[in-house]
């Protein structure tokens, strides 16, 4: 599902399924469950130091669910789901970026807001949070990693960070008010004098459908004749959003599909509520993340425009969200999703038809300027 709030990358969430237990099924569970109870009562009465039980249960859950070696699956306290909720808000205090789960369980910034503290810092898409106030990062869900990064505007947090040439050093930044910008547009022109629409959609939150037609339509007033959809950085959001989004560019057909051992196949068709045939050129790159792939997968399947960059993340995984005692979530994987032609890109990700790979050190962005490149070759 998830970048949002400072980047919670969820991929995007579903009702929770509601699933008859076996037999069988339900004696292994209770079973489990009297295995853990025993243990915490012996501890409790046995054990040479006073125990707190709550905290031995928490961590009895969390270790059983790493043993399903899925990220994406988590057990969030009332303050970490908490965070959850506010990913579709659009303002938070923190420090302005966008955050995934990296393979070893580090946390990976996937992009920076501009003018954010993150920015400030010098932190950049790329980087590598290892540690966040001396705590390893790999010891903690993205969320409990989110949630310790968040705090009250004005206090600092302390950062240890593996740049991308490998060098660490640890950053400290300030925590301020941070507001997301959803979507940001611009007109440009390509080098044969075409008007271009761009428009860069970070986040597929709330309301994501409607500020990108927005932003589609300022660009048709404008006079553009193509459009640059720009997905480059953001890591996913709302199904909802996704469909929206993709509706807009595709007229009808499905957008994606699921399926998964406990949740029966099912196709979510565009919405019907077309806004724009320009031709267009999607950017992506390594941290195009979940919700942002079913775009551009959808896209791409449709042949409805060209992707130009680098191969994308690669997270298919759909999330279910389950509510717990005392305010609390279970975020489980229970499906994967298929683009419209049926690939399954979980750990594959998309490959763009033009492949540019972006240069840091280099001044510009080489990404776009391809962009800009191609929509004049198509136009002579």
């Amino acid at each position: 599902m998830v970048g949002f709030g400072i980047g919670l990358a969820v991929g995007w969430v579903v009702p929770a399924l509601n699933v008859d237990l076996s037999g069988d099924q339900k004696e292994q569970a209770a079973a489990a469950g009297e295995l853990q109870t025993r243990i915490i009562k012996e501890l409790q009465t046995q054990y040479y130091r006073p125990v707190d039980a709550e905290k031995l249960g928490t961590a009895g859950i969390d270790g059983m669910l790493e043993s399903l070696k899925d990220p994406y699956t988590v057990y969030l306290t009332p303050k970490e789901a908490q965070l959850l909720r506010e990913q579709t808000e659009g303002r938070y205090t923190g420090i302005g970026a966008s955050l995934q789960t990296n393979d070893d369980g580090t946390v990976l910034i996937t992009g920076v807001f501009d003018g954010s503290p993150a920015k400030k810092a010098g932190l950049r898409a790329g980087d590598t949070i290892l540690a966040v106030d001396g705590v390893p990062t790999k010891d903690r869900s993205l969320e409990a990693n989110i949630a310790h990064i968040k705090g009250d505007e004005g206090t600092d947090v302390k950062l240890r960070v593996r740049k991308e040439d490998g060098s660490t050093r640890t950053i400290t930044v300030t925590r301020r008010q941070i507001t997301i910008p959803i979507v940001e547009r611009k007109m440009l022109t390509a080098p044969d004098e075409t008007k271009v629409g761009y428009v860069w959609l970070t986040d597929f939150a709330e309301d994501a459908g409607e500020k990108v037609r927005t932003a589609i339509d300022w660009s048709e007033r404008r006079g553009a004749s193509w459009l640059v959809f720009d997905l480059r950085s953001n890591g996913g959001g709302l199904i909802s959003e996704a469909v929206n989004v993709s509706s807009l560019f595709i007229e009808e057909g499905p957008i994606v599909s699921t399926e998964g051992l406990h949740s029966p196949k099912e196709v979510f068709d565009a919405t019907g509520d077309f806004a724009t045939d320009m031709p267009m050129v999607v950017l992506v790159d390594e941290y195009t993340a979940s919700a942002s792939e079913i775009t551009a997968g959808a896209i791409q399947d449709y042949e409805r425009g060209t992707l130009i960059g680098t191969k994308t993340f690669g997270k298919g995984l759909v999330q279910s969200i389950v509510s717990m005692p005392g305010g609390a979530l279970l975020k489980l994987t229970i499906a994967v999703y298929l683009t419209p032609d049926g690939r399954n890109i979980n750990k594959k990700g998309i490959k763009p038809a033009i492949v540019v790979k972006d240069r840091p050190k280099q001044k510009g962005d080489e990404q776009l300027d391809a962009a800009l490149d191609y929509i004049a070759e198509q136009e002579d």
